[in-house]
């Protein structure tokens, strides 16, 4: 890789990072200001503007700026953080021209038109309404305003709807030029092309930006904190979210790199402290977790916990989490940790370099961020040589300075009265003395470990793909692609499996045997089985879906042998302990109630219902609560019978690999397959008689609805005629987005939504809007759908949506993971996986009339309409 740094007379700064990996550049504009530089009254007004400059520039109207990305290919969006908001595009590099035109006309031409303005008002609104209806957002919000009470890190990146409808247009242009100028941002272009074309380009394209003056901005200041304090917010959901967040130090602190490491060994990963006791041992947590947030100023170091109370009074419930997680405390100040945990710390940390170069995207987001909060986009260098440097005794002085009681900010969201959870609260300080000053310092007597360096090595450029397929005498069907520019390797083996060999009355059988996969082999007991994948920074999935039962393997080269050694002995030798089996069914049923708290999931359980009748297709993955009563160590030994043979088996393979060790490990698994008959259900497809609308009353600020009819199968010949009226519809520059969104702001979220399976699938849209705009909102969706089936898509729009799939193939398979998962499935389904590799010529036999023929096969068809949340007029009076 090539990096090249420069200024335009603006005042400008521009980097450029040439990898020559993929043909695929991404384009960054990363402006240093965000929500912490927002005054009172002013909250929300960064974000506001990073909607507000999608809507039309100089060159281009509301709309034309997606239209013109997506049909070159790319993808665009923008994030607006408390210190910073960046607007991406990522585009083949033969449209590189479009990125830089779009980034630079955005960022340095918005109008401000006050039509667009008023209608975006209304969107940004309903996505703070989604925020209010999320439990997770509401739960992180918390968080953020107990730790911070002068500091705008307390107050929420979004804003508030009052400010919104308030802004006058006057006030956001004022606010722009003082903040968007020349001088307060910079420009990142990751990817493959020339370094002096690039540079000329840039300077083209952003060296006419006027540089407007930077209005600096004095942040209010935190004051320490001297003692604990508490927060509690009463929301009903069935989970509890508990925070417990310490001050921590900010991005350029030389204790950065020992807190990563602490937060690892407390709470990142399986083999962890907080996960090891609190979720596999005691169950007392469905999730729990710790991190460790440094940005620009004083970040904090928190540790989470999501519960549900099973038969205990919340308040005792609550204090046995907390106690856990304390008692964990406790321990990582008194002792040190061992020099196994810093070892599969900095293994972890060190392997996401890795990681991070498959996409350009990757690598503009690190160097980006690297440049932004410390002016040096190698920093992340130096960062992992800190990481190589941490010791058990730098994790223990860490966890002394800054998890303390007076610097503890606790937070408490759930379905009880606030003045009750407070109160639960306010108990920590007690707690705290018996957990954590109680506990006795231990002196060390460990011995230091030698722990290998990972180091990377710069990328060379893609070769073309070339697959090798073998079929081993089992019928067990292997497939190479070696990929070797980034010494990673992902491979798949997919079985007949999932909700096809399972029946109504047992739903969940094969989520529960993919959760308690990893419970133990017989020679290696849960804990290291956990221990051992993450000290080798690999990746061991199991999964289940409705056709397929497999595993996911990814691995650094430099541990294969390992981590094959490892994967096929879990894949040959599991136990499904009675003990693991028990807890996960525990921790699926939990979640069963968990779904209640998302509206979106709902609908879409109980779209596919009425859609699928009793078909596996409609079959809840995680079951029912009924369902998993009936599910137990001795159904999953008969499931894996029946699913694990090596006939029908399909293995991908890609990437850095040694192909004949993997041949001897597969030809072993041949071997170890009982040659029993398969027992496959069969399951034949109810005809739907009549348009149904099923709604469910939920109480939250937003309703969510699908409309969707039956589609068509995993191996339909129209399949990619399909992908194009998706396209035709979905993106920024779509139908659904033009007109629902931008031109009558009835949402946030809104888009096509498609699955495909081996008898059928299903297509139709998602909104999730006001309940006033719930009416409004199905009769746009089914015109639109209808307008396919009765005009005739211009072919501009056609060939728009061709290069969009084709650019968007093409983004996506810069992951080896994704080109693992296309060879194996198409292989698994019996399709030609050349056509997928090789898709634009499909796209291009795409034809107005084959969309005209397949939009009336579909949308003549009877169609189920879902509705979540607050009933309209309409549907009470239906």
């Amino acid at each position: 890789m090539k990096q090249f740094k420069f200024q335009l007379k603006n005042k400008m700064n521009v980097l450029l990072i040439q990898s020559q990996k993929s043909p695929v550049v991404s384009v960054q504009m990363w402006v240093k200001t965000g929500s912490a530089d927002e005054k009172k009254g002013e909250e929300g007004i960064s974000h506001f503007i990073e909607h507000l400059v999608f809507k039309g520039t100089d060159k281009y109207k509301v709309g034309e700026i997606a239209q013109t990305v997506e049909a070159a290919g790319g993808e665009l969006n923008a994030y607006t953080s408390f210190d910073q908001t960046v607007f991406y595009v990522t585009i083949s590099k033969s449209f590189s021209h479009v990125a830089l035109d779009v980034i630079s006309q955005m960022m340095g031409y918005p109008t401000f038109e006050a039509a667009e303005v008023d209608s975006e008002r209304e969107v940004v609104c309903e996505e703070i309404k989604m925020g209010q209806d999320s439990p997770g957002r509401r739960s992180s919000k918390l968080v953020f305003s107990s730790s911070y009470k002068k500091h705008p890190y307390g107050l929420p990146v979004i804003g508030y709807d009052k400010n919104v409808r308030g802004w006058s247009n006057k006030k956001l242009i004022q606010y722009y030029r003082s903040r968007y100028v020349p001088s307060n941002m910079f420009l990142v272009v990751s990817g493959d092309f020339e370094i002096k074309d690039m540079k000329n380009n840039v300077e083209q394209f952003f060296g006419g930006f006027k540089p407007y003056k930077l209005k600096k901005v004095k942040r209010s200041a935190e004051p320490k904190q001297k003692k604990f304090r508490c927060l509690s917010e009463k929301f009903e959901a069935q989970d509890r979210h508990l925070h417990l967040a310490f001050r921590g130090p900010n991005v350029k602190h030389k204790d950065v790199a020992a807190l990563d490491v602490l937060a690892m060994v407390l709470g990142q990963g399986d083999s962890s402290l907080l996960v090891r006791k609190m979720r596999l041992e005691k169950n007392v947590a469905s999730s729990i977790s710790a991190f460790s947030y440094t940005p620009q100023d004083a970040g904090i170091f928190a540790l989470s916990a999501q519960f549900q109370d099973e038969g205990l009074p919340t308040a005792e419930k609550t204090k046995a989490v907390v106690s856990e997680i304390l008692s964990c405390v406790g321990e990582i100040q008194a002792e040190e940790v061992p020099w196994s945990e810093i070892k599969r710390a900095r293994v972890a940390i060190s392997s996401e370099q890795f990681y991070s170069l498959e996409t350009v995207d990757g690598l503009a987001n690190k160097a980006g961020s690297n440049e932004f909060y410390l002016n040096d986009a190698n920093a992340h260098k130096k960062y992992l040589a800190e990481i190589n440097k941490v010791t058990p005794a730098d994790v223990k002085k860490v966890a002394k300075k800054y998890l303390k009681l007076d610097h503890l900010s606790a937070s408490f969201l759930g379905s009880v009265n606030e003045g009750e959870s407070k109160k639960w609260l306010a108990e920590i300080p007690t707690l705290w003395k018996t957990h954590v000053d109680g506990r006795k310092d231990v002196k060390s007597k460990q011995k230091k470990m030698t722990i290998p360096r990972l180091t990377s090595k710069d990328t060379a450029k893609s070769e073309k793909v070339q697959v090798e397929e073998m079929t081993l005498k089992s019928g067990l069907k292997v497939i190479f692609c070696p990929s070797k520019e980034i010494p990673t390797v992902s491979a798949k083996l997919i079985f007949k499996g999932g909700a096809r060999f399972e029946t109504a009355d047992k739903m969940g059988l094969s989520e529960i045997m993919s959760r308690a996969w990893l419970s133990g082999t017989s020679t290696k007991p849960e804990n290291v089985v956990l221990r051992s994948i993450e000290e080798l920074a690999m990746g061991f999935s199991p999964f289940s879906g409705k056709n397929t039962f497999g595993f996911s393997i990814e691995y650094l080269s430099a541990f294969e042998k390992q981590a094959l050694a490892l994967s096929f002995e879990l894949i040959e030798d599991p136990i499904f302990s009675d003990e693991v089996v028990s807890r996960e069914l525990s921790i699926m049923a939990q979640q069963i109630k968990s779904k209640d708290d998302h509206p979106s999931t709902l609908c879409g359980r109980q779209f596919v219902k009425a859609l699928f009748r009793n078909h596996p297709i409609s079959f809840d993955q995680i079951g029912t609560t009924e369902t998993l009563k009936k599910l137990n160590r001795n159904e999953i030994l008969n499931l894996k019978k029946n699913v694990l043979h090596a006939d029908g088996l399909v293995v991908t393979v890609v990437g850095d690999y040694d192909k004949k060790l993997w041949i001897s490990y597969l030809q072993n698994l041949e071997n170890h397959f009982a040659r029993q008959p398969r027992v496959e259900q069969k399951f034949p497809l109810q005809p739907i008689g009549k348009t149904e609308t099923i709604y469910l009353e939920k109480d939250k600020e937003q309703s969510h609805v699908i409309v969707g009819w039956r589609g068509l199968s995993l191996s339909d010949t129209e399949r990619f005629t399909l992908q194009a009226i998706q396209a035709i519809l979905a993106g920024q520059g779509g139908r659904l987005f033009t007109e629902l969104r931008d031109k009558n702001s009835l949402a946030y979220s809104v888009a096509p939504i498609k699955m495909e399976s081996v008898e059928t699938g299903y297509f139709g849209g998602y909104i999730a809007c006001s309940p006033e705009k719930v009416d409004k909102a199905v009769q746009m969706m089914l015109t639109e759908f209808n307008k396919l089936t009765t005009e005739t898509v211009p072919q501009v729009e056609i060939e728009r949506a061709q290069r969009y799939l084709i650019g968007q193939h093409d983004i996506g398979l810069q992951r080896k993971s994704a080109l693992c998962n296309l060879l194996a499935f198409d292989s698994f389904y019996g399709n030609d996986f050349y056509q997928s590799l090789h898709v634009a010529a499909e796209y291009e036999k795409v034809t107005a009339i084959r969309i005209k023929a397949l939009a009336q096969k579909l949308f003549s068809q009877p169609y189920v309409v879902s509705v979540v949340g607050k009933q309209s007029l309409s549907a009470k009076a239906g």
